[in-house]
């Protein structure tokens, strides 16, 4: 019985060992308005394709997010904040966000945000990146 436990300790110490802490820190967020949302992506901005998510409470300032057991490696960052609370990215009528948003690196300003730009690299034991939203 006790070389199970200790097999299983082995494990669980192997299996940690290759992951990171992502803290991401959503500033500009406006006053008390439902959720903040991000997207950790490793091969576009496609929802699917987003391995990681998170959310946390809306509140003026900065709001932020911390995603354990990450593991290391190339990804892209979305953050949006729904303020209206119906849990997605509100768009017009030809496709642009209704609702604060954010990408790693900050992309995505003067257009479509390029996955390539957005790229950050998420290294162990933790890494923070701060995502201006507007």
């Amino acid at each position: 019985m006790r070389h199970v436990g200790l097999t299983a300790a082995l494990f669980l110490s192997v299996s940690s060992a290759h992951a990171a802490t992502l803290t991401i820190r959503a500033e500009g967020v406006q006053p008390d308005q439902n959720m903040v949302y991000a997207g950790i992506c490793d091969t576009s901005f496609e929802e699917i394709t987003c391995p990681y998510k998170d959310r946390g409470q809306a509140r003026s300032g900065t709001v932020e997010l911390r995603i354990r057991n990450v593991k290391p490696g190339s990804y892209a960052i979305a953050v949006f904040h729904d303020i209206n609370g119906n849990g997605r990215l509100d768009r017009s009528f030809i496709g642009l966000p209704n609702e604060p948003y954010g990408f790693s690196n900050d992309v995505g300003r003067r257009g479509p945000p390029s996955f390539e730009a957005a790229r950050i690299v998420v290294k162990e034991p933790a890494t923070t990146v701060v995502i201006p939203i507007r």
